[in-house]
């Protein structure tokens, strides 16, 4: 009786053993770094010897699973937590679910930071809002874009991206942004003049919706590799020209562009600013060449310019290459110094007359099928560039023969604001001109407002 007793002594002991907490830390801190840092935290209620083991765990990752009336509750949560973390390498750092406002920026700062100084290697940010605004992105933090030990990056948010620079092999820059779940992405340049920066820009987002490139991007060149989920692009950027190498940016220039509208063929909606305007022209002047085949399959496309008279061969090229062209959108943006620097000589070789210009082009297969919707957004009765809005306006209601609607949009400098009698008189006489043009389609609207 007593030797069985004895074994069931051993056999109760070997069933409460704790197997796991006799493992070494390091492993005891590779099984926390698997749950949510929130539950490796609750861990350190079991003994002594889990009391701060999860602070040496190899990722941390973070849910926010409260109502948007506490995301505060959990910004503040996650930067406590962090700062009792004493390991020096972290694997992966991850957020998840955040409801990403302006007011949230500092915090979120301090989180990648402090990923970046951990030597993070998989980091993974979810910044969600379903109501944010144009002006509601994250800027993302310069000191992850340049740090070696980043091996992973995986962002589901709206964000900004300024100077977004890795180091490539054999000293060139090149930047790769590389995302499956990056849905939406602004370029923007800035107006950093004197950047040395030949950097290429590298994009690879499968479910990227939304796109734009802008500002003034020196000599940046680009390269879309996979982005077959695009609804929307803008390319609204200028390249520099020297004029000592004025010739070779001109092929240069060229050569960005088209390559970038071959990636883009398959895109509904692209806008348009004046220097890429004037960079096709260029191309449809030297090259007599519309885009490559196949022919784009947009929808809409969205010219942001002034209008002046080195755009039309551009505009030409555009609607020649877009069969299926359904809206057109003229945004009479002021161009400034967006415009191509063309040399004296290339203008006096190829000058032409604006005035005849549209009289010598025949219609589009775009304007014969599909063009239903013009616009024309910023109109004004008197302004220097009106000669060419006019030509442009009287070309297209000529030759688009299943136009139904173009609204013309007056520009006014305030919303209340009345327009003199003078200015009255001046847009009735241009409207009843443009009322007097000659339409091809029997259905088509011209709307003034």
């Amino acid at each position: 009786m007593e030797e069985r007793s004895n074994s069931n002594c051993v056999c109760t002991k070997r069933h409460n053993l704790d197997r796991i907490s006799d493992l070494p830390d390091s492993i005891l801190h590779h099984i926390l770094s698997f749950l949510p840092t929130e539950e490796a935290i609750e861990a350190s209620y079991l003994s002594k010897r889990w009391n701060w083991l999860w602070t040496f765990a190899s990722g941390l990752s973070f849910y926010d699973h409260q109502d948007s009336e506490h995301v505060i509750d959990f910004a503040v949560y996650v930067c406590k937590t962090l700062h009792l973390y004493r390991s020096h390498k972290l694997d992966k750092f991850h957020i998840t679910d955040f409801r990403y406002t302006p007011r949230f920026e500092c915090y979120v700062d301090y989180w990648v930071d402090f990923a970046t100084a951990h030597n993070v290697e998989n980091l993974y940010l979810e910044l969600g809002n379903t109501e944010i605004l144009d002006y509601d992105y994250y800027k993302l933090s310069q000191s992850l874009c340049t740090h070696s030990s980043l091996k992973t990056l995986a962002l589901r948010c709206y964000l900004r991206l300024y100077n977004f620079e890795f180091q490539g092999k054999e000293g060139k820059n090149v930047v790769t942004i590389n995302s499956t779940s990056l849905q939406k992405l602004e370029l923007d340049g800035g107006k950093d003049l004197w950047s040395e920066d030949f950097s290429v820009v590298v994009i690879s987002a499968p479910n990227l919706r939304s796109l734009s490139i802008s500002g003034f991007m020196y000599r940046r060149r680009f390269r879309l590799k996979n982005v077959s989920s695009l609804v929307e692009a803008k390319l609204c950027f200028e390249r520099t020209m020297t004029d000592y190498e004025r010739e070779s940016c001109y092929s240069k220039n060229r050569s960005v562009l088209t390559k970038l509208l071959e990636s883009l063929l398959h895109v509904p909606k692209i806008t348009i600013s004046t220097w890429c305007l004037q960079v096709l022209s260029l191309l449809t002047i030297l090259e007599v060449t519309t885009l490559p085949s196949p022919l784009a399959e947009r929808k809409c496309l969205v010219l942001d310019t002034e209008l002046n008279k080195w755009d039309l061969p551009g505009i030409t090229n555009l609607l020649q290459s877009s069969p299926d062209l359904e809206k057109l959108v003229v945004n009479l943006v002021p161009s400034c110094n967006s415009k191509l620097e063309f040399k004296p000589e290339f203008v006096n070789d190829y000058n032409f007359d604006h005035e005849e210009f549209w009289k010598s082009k025949s219609t589009f297969e775009c304007l014969s099928l599909h063009l239903k919707t013009v616009e024309i957004v910023g109109f004004k009765a008197k302004c220097f560039g009106l000669s060419f809005v006019l030509g442009f306006v009287q070309f297209l209601l000529k030759h688009a023969r299943v136009l139904e609607k173009m609204v013309i949009y007056e520009k006014r400098e305030a919303t209340n604001q009345t327009p003199t009698l003078v200015e009255a008189h001046e847009f009735l006489q241009v409207t009843q001109l443009i009322l007097s043009y000659q339409k091809s389609s029997p259905n088509a609207v011209v709307m003034f407002i």
